[in-house]
């Protein structure tokens, strides 16, 4: 005789310290609240988060990055292999959306807010 065990619980919600991993497109970037249409820096295009802690991300200009990532309650870290690191507050995520905000400091130009909501692979919930 067999037994089977079969679980019914609903999924649990990705938390910030447990990042809905995978592929991540940005869907639409706002820079200091206006469209990013003006902004001369470089911005994400493609985010990729791998459970081993591992990540990948392209700009614009097709530029990657690869390093390590660490979340915690309310910040996303990137430290890509050549240093350089990427500090995002987290606003929101679910298993298809993920919306950070990015502060960018310049003795010039103060500093500068950058908002990136994107859509997991093909989840298609900020374009539509």
């Amino acid at each position: 005789m067999a037994l089977f065990a079969i679980s019914c619980a609903e999924p649990v919600q990705p938390t910030p310290t447990n990042m809905s991993y995978g592929d991540w497109s940005v869907v639409e970037v706002y820079v200091d609240g206006q469209a990013e249409t003006s902004y001369s820096g470089s911005l994400f295009e493609r985010f990729t988060l791998e459970r081993d802690d591992t990540f990948i991300v392209v700009d614009r200009n097709g530029l990657a990055y690869v390093g390590t990532w660490v979340a915690t309650d309310t910040s996303l870290t990137l430290t890509a292999d050549d240093g350089t690191v990427f500090s995002f507050t987290i606003v929101f995520q679910s298993y298809e959306k993920l919306h950070l905000l990015q502060t960018i400091s310049s003795p010039t130009a103060g500093d500068i807010v950058i908002r990136y909501l994107m859509d997991q692979s093909d989840a298609n919930k900020y374009s539509s």
